[in-house]
């Protein structure tokens, strides 16, 4: 009997291109080399294809992502924080929908969210199946309405997007740049087993301002019905605090 090879998922692809950012874009900031020896965040540059596509270089570039109730946030976030090598878990989990908006086009930017933001509801988050990245590990986000926001935004964006931000997956990474394939199985092997996933509501989303390799959450556009039974603005500007500082990973070592 001949055996039919099987194929990644159309996720998995996306994940592999996209997530993995390559040891060859990396130098050593100390002595030039360009040998890049071992990764830490420090060292992150970013890709070509996961630059915006404007006229001069970005000092500021901008994340959105699904904003979600602080139950379900903090599952996945302690998942995260379990898994993902210590030196680079800067921030905590999250779906990002956008991950490189140009500074230099913030008012587009704010315009169209803010345009779209008053045409949902707070709707439905699950997580799926956990699969192995290049050296780590995603958990799918079962989200359908956001897919439906990516391409409204992305018809008005279009012109500057970079070309990472062309096509959209939903998913949680819960563990990346781990040192070897084996530590990503071997969580791979725990996630599947022990975590029993997780379910939660979309509530708005979040605008993230990305500098080096830090995070700070500057503003929240909340849906409707969650600014009726809260009391909150449209628009909600957060203070320009970088993410605490979190606890050790097993998954470094």
């Amino acid at each position: 009997m001949i055996k039919r090879r099987q194929w990644p998922s159309r996720t998995q692809q996306y994940l592999r291109r996209h997530v993995s950012v390559a040891q060859s874009n990396l130098t050593n900031v100390n002595s030039g080399s360009s040998n890049p020896g071992r990764y830490t965040a420090s060292k992150y540059t970013r890709r070509a294809d996961h630059t915006p596509q404007t006229a001069q270089p970005e000092s500021e570039t901008y994340v959105l992502a699904l904003n979600t109730d602080e139950a379900h946030h903090k599952a996945i976030t302690a998942l995260r924080n379990q898994y993902f090598p210590a030196r680079l878990n800067k921030l905590s989990a999250h779906v990002a929908l956008f991950r490189a908006l140009p500074g230099s086009e913030l008012p587009t930017i704010q315009n169209a969210i803010g345009g779209l933001i008053d045409q949902y509801h707070p709707f439905h988050i699950s997580t799926g199946k956990a699969f192995l990245l290049a050296r780590g590990v995603a958990l799918e986000a079962h989200v359908k309405p956001a897919q439906d926001i990516f391409r409204t935004l992305k018809a008005q964006w279009s012109q500057f997007l970079s070309e990472q931000d062309q096509s959209f997956r939903a998913h949680y990474t819960i563990q990346d740049k781990a040192r070897s394939k084996r530590i990503a199985e071997k969580t791979l092997e725990e996630v599947q087993g022990n975590f029993a996933g997780s379910t939660g509501m979309v509530t708005g989303l979040s605008l993230y301002l990305y500098v080096a390799r830090y995070w700070k959450l500057r503003y929240i556009y909340h849906f409707p019905e969650e600014r009726e039974q809260r009391d909150l603005p449209a628009m909600e500007k957060t203070g320009d605090e970088t993410w605490p500082a979190l606890p050790n990973s097993k998954a470094g070592t």
